[in-house]
């Protein structure tokens, strides 16, 4: 007994010191870094009053802020009716549609911004046939882009939390307002909408934090609109030799935004959750064809355009190309197979960091789940902040902090794959801790 607690206490220390050098550390690196003169060497708040008196960096903030809240807004806007719909009216195919639904959580925004651009950037295909009939459609360049990219990958989230809380509501409920007098939009306002407020707000904070910790969207097709996660990094790689002052206090700003979303999500939303138990489903309505056939429209419309980008994806794959044009009509598997004959490496690379975060992120998530459950304390408390750390962290803001922590040193791990694998298993670990955990707390320790 006395070497098995010993033992866990080793395993509890290692693993503190790996979330040390791998979350705490380089935080606290570019946190120290933007408190001093890059010229000098001194602490200084120079960075903080340069991003105060220059308008550049003020407007970064704020585009930042208007993409993501938005973005948000119109996440809400189609996500909230699209839960609403699939889970209380009978409608042709619904589940096909509530599963392709999700399917836009799965594509890397990456990807959906480069689909778009495929599409209505400037040699894009429905560009050309718009000039071709002398019609002008705006730009997909800029803040415009970005939103619709966001909203279309992202309203998913509000759809899924939604949903879940609909489908949660006991229909009892409802009954009881209904037959004391209230009217539809009484019952909606007063029983249906308090329940799912907090499940509307958790996804609103969800895809808020999304678009602002976002950076392959904004870089992609941004242009001339900078927002903050992308300045941050233009200033780390700088070609002047970078302004790792500088990236850190924007770094540091971002953090602020998100971790202060976080808090806000955990220690206000949560308790406003209603605990509810569906002893009564909902009753799914029938309506008649003409409503029934427009809510149809409106969800296999939002479905069809949401899944525009894995359309595209699929079809450019497979289309002739010469240099930048693409030969829309004309097909072959010429891509595929230069992908596989000259350039195999990156798609060996990408399986390779990938097998591998993933496979440290089992052993690691099964371990520390384990402590967290088995071994409840102080202790386990504060490893269960350091876990979910990372999600409060945007993703440019850890990319900056490990590779300017790791550049020098000891050790040194920038412009390794190593670095890869360490930010892929750090930034996915609490998804697949969270995940065990609930597992574990299903079984009862008396069979162990």
């Amino acid at each position: 007994m006395r070497k098995s607690f010993q033992a866990w206490n080793i395993i509890l220390v290692a693993i503190f010191v790996i979330l040390f050098f791998a979350v705490l550390y380089p935080i606290l690196y570019i946190f120290k870094a933007s408190f001093v003169n890059p010229e000098t060497g001194a602490f200084s708040l120079k960075s903080y009053a340069t991003f105060l008196h220059y308008p550049y960096y003020l407007r970064c903030l704020r585009n930042s802020l208007f993409v993501s809240t938005l973005s948000t807004v119109l996440a809400l806007a189609i996500g909230i009716p699209f839960a609403f719909f699939l889970t209380r009216y009978k409608i042709p195919g619904k589940n096909l549609i509530r599963t392709l639904g999700t399917l836009p959580l799965i594509l890397p925004t990456f990807i959906g911004a480069e689909a778009w651009l495929i599409l209505l950037g400037r040699n894009g295909l429905f560009a050309k046939i718009f000039h071709g009939l002398g019609i002008e459609i705006p730009s997909i360049y800029g803040w415009k882009g970005i939103v619709l990219v966001f909203t279309l990958q992202f309203f998913p989230f509000v759809f899924l939390m939604v949903s879940a809380a609909l489908n949660a509501i006991d229909r009892s409920l409802e009954e009881a307002a209904t037959n004391l007098g209230a009217g539809r939009l009484r019952v909606f306002f007063t029983v249906t909408l308090p329940v799912v407020t907090p499940a509307i707000l958790s996804g609103a904070l969800v895809v808020f934090y999304l678009c602002i910790e976002n950076f392959g969207v904004p870089v992609l097709i941004g242009e001339d609109f900078r927002v903050l996660s992308v300045q941050a990094y233009n200033e780390f790689i700088s070609e002047l030799g970078g302004n790792p002052s500088m990236a850190g206090a924007l770094s540091m700003i971002l953090l602020a935004i998100t971790l202060g979303l976080t808090i806000f999500q955990k220690y206000w939303v949560e308790r406003k959750n209603y605990t509810m138990t569906s002893l009564n489903a909902l009753e799914v309505k029938r309506l008649r064809p003409l409503p029934t056939f427009l809510i149809w429209l409106f969800c296999t419309g939002l479905v069809f355009v949401a899944l525009f980008p894995f359309m595209v994806v699929m079809v450019s794959s497979i289309t002739k190309t010469q240099g930048p044009v693409m030969y829309f009509g004309q097909f072959s598997l010429e891509n595929f197979i230069r992908a596989f004959t000259i350039a195999p490496r990156p798609i060996f690379n990408s399986f390779f960091l990938a097998t591998t975060a993933t496979l440290i992120g089992i052993v690691f998530g099964i371990v520390v789940s384990y402590l967290l459950v088995r071994k409840r304390g102080a202790v386990s408390y504060l490893l269960d902040i350091l876990i979910m750390l990372p999600l409060a962290i945007a993703g440019t803001v850890q990319g900056i902090a490990l590779a300017a922590t790791y550049n020098k040193g000891i050790i040194v791990l920038t412009g390794t794959w190593m670095i890869l694998v360490l930010a892929y298993f750090i930034r996915k670990a609490p998804y697949s801790i969270k995940t065990t955990s609930s597992l574990l707390q299903q079984i009862d320790p008396s069979i162990e």
